[in-house]
């Protein structure tokens, strides 16, 4: 009888994986279960003794993010009855380079060691940041483009606190030429079919860059980021749409990019602070008015994962 799978995939895409380890202490792989087969950062929800190979062993536990390169060998050592219960966030090679060369020189170049740390802390806002992504990716409740971004967002957060660099805001990055030409580049993307389902892989191929460029170069000239602008393009549209047709709402959702009608309520009230059929009633009658907050930011687009020949499909720790 083959034994139960150790992990649990929740989201995977081309360049990013997301998934759920758990093993019981009294599992036979809890001490050795082989090398690692990604370049990870993970969230232990429990407490575990990691011992890399010539290294000494230290307490992983939920103030602390654990880091392997992809063939990491290590030992666990029982620290609490609960056994290893965690949740990790994967990217390719060329993504995880990408991220560590900005901020450690020794990982130019490598990519099977990019990563130069075994372990990192995590700030309580970047540990409710994980878990509420997590959460939404288990539900199927993140859209492609958003999860990619998140997950490279959320590995270079990580790495970051464990070389103690304090990375400048986004806006300070100097926009060159080609710069602004990739970010015009990208938006005329992202308009031609806002109701398109596709991720950040799929649109740097199209623009001929790499993906982690295409995410930092359009945050810094834009304020936002991939995900956020089309979200901003599809709730405009929506106002248009809404303002002309007195037609199913639940069609003017899909045909946007919404999951339902209840997706589609829930997005414009976050962003707008008003519902569709509000919205409706307010353009369609001056004398009704109703308040709109205009503030528009980055908030959740449905939509289930979707497979990928980025990752093996393997045992991940």
């Amino acid at each position: 009888m083959l034994a139960a799978p150790l992990d649990r995939v929740v989201f995977e895409s081309a360049t990013a994986r997301v998934g759920a380890f758990r093993c019981s202490a009294r599992d036979p792989r809890f001490h050795d279960s082989g090398p690692t087969e990604q370049h990870l950062v993970v969230f232990p929800r429990t407490s575990v003794w990691i011992r890399h190979v010539d290294s000494a062993a230290f307490l992983a536990e939920p103030r602390i993010v654990t880091v392997y390169n992809r063939g990491q060998e290590y030992r666990r050592i029982e620290a609490s009855s609960d056994g290893d219960r965690s949740d990790w966030f994967a990217v390719t090679p060329e993504i995880a380079l990408a991220i560590a060369q900005e901020l450690d020189p020794r990982a130019a170049g490598d990519r099977e060691r990019p990563y130069r740390v075994q372990w990192s802390t995590s700030d309580l806002d970047l540990y409710l940041r994980q878990r509420a992504l997590f959460l939404r990716m288990e539900r199927g409740a993140v859209e492609p483009l958003e999860a990619e971004e998140a997950v490279f967002e959320i590995v270079a957060r990580v790495l970051e606190r464990a070389h103690g660099v304090r990375r400048p805001p986004h806006s300070s990055m100097r926009a060159t030429e080609a710069h602004r030409d990739l970010v015009q580049r990208a938006r005329a993307e992202l308009a031609r079919d806002i109701g398109a389902q596709t991720d950040v892989t799929l649109l740097a191929s199209r623009l001929q860059v790499s993906p982690y460029h295409l995410c930092r170069v359009f945050r810094a000239t834009t304020g936002m980021t991939l995900h956020a602008y089309r979200l901003d393009l599809r709730c405009r549209v929506a106002l248009e749409r809404l303002s002309e047709t007195r037609g199913d709402i639940s069609r003017v959702a899909l045909e946007l990019g919404f999951s339902s009608h209840s997706h589609f309520t829930a997005t414009l009230r976050r962003q707008l602070g008003i519902t569709p059929s509000q919205v409706r009633r307010a353009l369609g009658n001056e004398t009704k008015a109703v308040r709109v907050d205009a503030r528009i930011h980055p908030t959740n687009a449905l939509s289930r994962p979707h497979p990928s020949r980025g990752f093996r499909r393997s045992s991940t720790r």
